[in-house]
């Protein structure tokens, strides 16, 4: 099952709260290298609070974040078929790895397609950087994801909150119909990011 985290790293990261406690001072070391290497306007934005207590689990369902990654993909591909089942693989549909080896630099969906972590913050490029935990990735902006969902939401599903809260029921199961899957992980998603953005915290995707 995948899930939306929205709160401190250091929670994300640690196996525990005490295990938390301790690596909070490694995030907050990390972040203040993440500030030095990039512009002083988007350093000056990536602020929040490690030590904050509150946080939010979405639950995507096993192939939600799959598939609404690529229903958005395909969502402004009009040359293109929305494939009626989840893959195994997004790897394995050919469009998608193509657009993924360029990091999907020509998407309206960009931040949401490239990045599994978006921290606090409004700047318009994704990067790829060193994580807390060692691995590298790509990171993007909470603020330029909501917009991107919001302008998917527009320009497909054209739902409302009530309507977006009650998806969270459907099915999303491996190889299932890739519609009823991306509107429980956008639902998911969504209620993880308006969290993260009341309370200025970031938002990571842990996959299946």
């Amino acid at each position: 099952m995948a899930t939306a985290i929205a709160g401190p790293l250091s929670r994300f990261y640690a196996k525990s709260t005490a295990e938390a406690a301790r690596m909070r001072a490694g995030v907050e070391t990390w972040r203040e290298d993440l500030q030095g290497s990039v512009a002083k306007k988007v350093g000056e934005q990536l602020d929040w609070d490690e030590s904050a207590q509150v946080s939010f689990t979405g639950d995507l369902g096993d192939s939600g974040w799959q598939a609404l990654r690529l229903f958005a993909f395909y969502a402004e591909r009009d040359d293109l078929e929305l494939p009626d089942r989840v893959p195994a693989l997004l790897e394995l549909d050919r469009e998608w790895r193509a657009a993924a080896d360029q990091k999907f630099v020509r998407s309206k969906y960009g931040h949401l397609l490239a990045c599994p972590l978006w921290l606090p913050g409004d700047f318009p490029v994704t990067m790829r950087v060193p994580l807390p935990n060692g691995e590298t990735d790509e990171i993007g902006s909470l603020n330029v994801l909501a917009d991107q969902m919001r302008f998917l939401n527009q320009r497909t599903f054209q739902a409302d909150a009530w309507e977006i809260v009650g998806w969270a029921t459907l099915a999303a199961g491996p190889g299932g119909p890739l519609l009823e899957a991306a509107k429980r992980g956008f639902a998911g998603l969504h209620t993880a990011v308006q969290f993260a953005l009341m309370h200025r915290l970031p938002v990571v995707v842990r996959p299946t």
